[in-house]
């Protein structure tokens, strides 16, 4: 991911997404290095490189925790990370592809539509569930 960091790809990518990374985790708005780890690590869920997601997910949370005022709870963002991480919307999903084939599919490929559906659906329903219990919590 260090390399394809560099590249003008990831760089597209990180600007198509850095809207909805700003609408996920608001409270984040100005922390440029906090706003390019998560977005790395979604892009990484994102080319389904889950390998190379975990690391970054891992960075993105420790550098929350390090700013987070009560290190006993998680904070909003740390909730809205996790909450994405395990949807994580797949656009290319490796890792079953890579075991299907291993298995002797006829069709490896053929469970991408119904990934995308899956990813998609879970990331909208957590996103929602999370922006509401959020929203609860606060009062």
């Amino acid at each position: 991911m260090n390399i394809a960091k560099e590249t003008k790809f990831i760089k597209v990518i990180a600007k198509i997404i850095r809207p909805l990374v700003r609408i996920l985790f608001p409270e984040l708005k100005k922390d440029k290095q906090l706003t390019e780890e998560i977005s790395m690590n979604m892009i990484a869920n994102i080319l389904g490189l889950g390998n190379a997601a975990t690391p970054l997910g891992l960075k993105a949370i420790s550098s929350m925790q390090k700013k987070n005022k009560n290190k006993k709870e998680l904070s909003n963002s740390m909730i809205m990370l996790i909450v994405i991480n395990t949807a994580s919307i797949q656009i290319i999903p490796t890792t079953v592809i890579a075991i299907r084939t291993s298995l002797g599919s006829n069709n490896p490929t053929k469970i991408i539509f119904p990934v995308w559906i899956a990813t998609i659906v879970a990331a909208i329903v957590g996103v929602i569930s999370a922006k509401i219990i959020i929203k609860l919590t606060e009062k």
